[in-house]
Parts: structure tokens; sequence; C-alpha cells
């Protein structure tokens, strides 16, 4: 056997154990059938289409990417984010149900919850002011810089807040200012640091209202 031989061998035995590996550390790809079934233990908190639950908080998941939908689950799992509720669905989904009940929400579309709150003129100014262009004198960046005009969110970079639960939202931010919330402390921690009470309020109004104008 000469040299170009072995060498031959040598590539194809490197290029079989590449594609295996590169198989084996693909993520799953979500079937929308199969997450219609896996997520009926979701509807309860979070609507039958992702549209979210305005009395209980429960966020808007409709139109989340698949990518962003996934990595919360792993938070849970991990324990990144912690819910008792959450926590507990999520270490029960492997890697296919997990991109399964993703790829359902994500190519839901329903109409946005109708709520009652009612914020102050005020308060919608203030959270309008946040959203779009921050507070200087508080070293705070525009939500939008990272989100997207009024909370679109970017694609495959950031979520959509734009309609989003202002009770979620209020939530969440309380979370990250308090450490209880690991999954993007690096960033969102610094911001929730520099919000007080009347701030988080606002901005959390804000983008809710962003959904009740569909």
């Amino acid at each position: 056997m000469n040299a170009l031989s072995l060498g031959a061998g040598s590539a194809a035995i490197v290029f079989a154990f590449a594609s295996a590996y590169a198989r084996a550390a693909a993520p799953p790809t979500g079937d929308v059938t199969r997450g219609a079934e896996v997520t009926t233990a979701c509807q309860a908190c979070h609507g039958a289409h992702g549209e979210g639950v305005a009395a209980t908080g429960g966020p808007r998941l409709a139109g989340q990417t698949a990518a962003y939908l996934v990595s919360q689950l792993e938070g849970y799992v991990s324990g990144k984010r912690t819910n008792p509720i959450m926590t507990a669905i999520a270490k029960t989904l492997d890697a296919q149900k997990q991109a399964d009940a993703a790829a359902f929400f994500a190519a839901q579309s329903p109409p946005f919850v109708a709520v009652d709150a009612r914020p102050t003129d005020a308060q919608l100014a203030r959270g309008k002011l946040l959203v779009r262009v921050g507070d200087e004198k508080k070293q705070l960046q525009a939500c939008a810089n990272c989100h997207g005009p009024d909370g679109s969110g970017e694609p495959m970079a950031t979520p959509y807040l734009a309609g989003q639960s202002a009770a979620y939202l209020a939530n969440a931010i309380r979370e990250w200012k308090t450490g209880a919330r690991h999954s993007g402390q690096a960033l969102m921690g610094t911001v929730a640091s520099r919000l007080d009470d009347d701030d988080i309020a606002a901005v959390s109004a804000y983008l809710e209202s962003l959904g009740q104008e569909h």
C-alpha cells in the first residue's frame, strides 16, 4: 500500500467521523403537527395558539422564533431560568419535543389578547421614550437598539416585545434586577438595575399597548 492510498484512506475516515459528529451535533428539526400535540399542556398558561393569557399574565409565544423558544426551554432545564411549572414541564421534553413545541408556536399568528388595563398617558409617554430613545441620565440605551423598532424583535437575535403581557414583562425585568433570572443577565441585568418601579411599569405598559393597536 503506497502513501497515496494511506492518505486517501485517512481522509475518508476523518470525513466519516466529521459527518457523524455533524449529524449528532445538529439540533433536531421541529415539526408543527407534532408540536400541536406536545403543547396541549401549555394551553392553560399560554393559550391554544400561544396568544397568551391576560388574566394570569401568561406570556405570548406565538410568532417568536423557534430558536429563541428552544433556548428558553433549555434555560428552564439548566436552571438559568426558574419557574416551578415551566421547569417541571421543560424537564419532560427531550430535544425533539422541545423543537416540535417551538416550531408550533413559531408558526402561529393569533390576534393579540385584549387587556383591561388602562395605563395613564404619562406612563405611555415615559414607556415610549424608554423604548425608542432611552434615558441618557440613567445611562439607558433604547430597548429598540436590541429588540428592534418598537420592540418588533430581531430574528435570530432577540425576541419581540411588542404586544407582550405587561405583567410578564414587569416580572421578567424584576427577575433580572434581583438576579433571579440568569439567561441574558449579562446585558439585561445592567439595564434592569437602572429601572425603578415606575419605569418598569411604564415600559411594560407601553410595549403591551402596541399589541392593542392591531
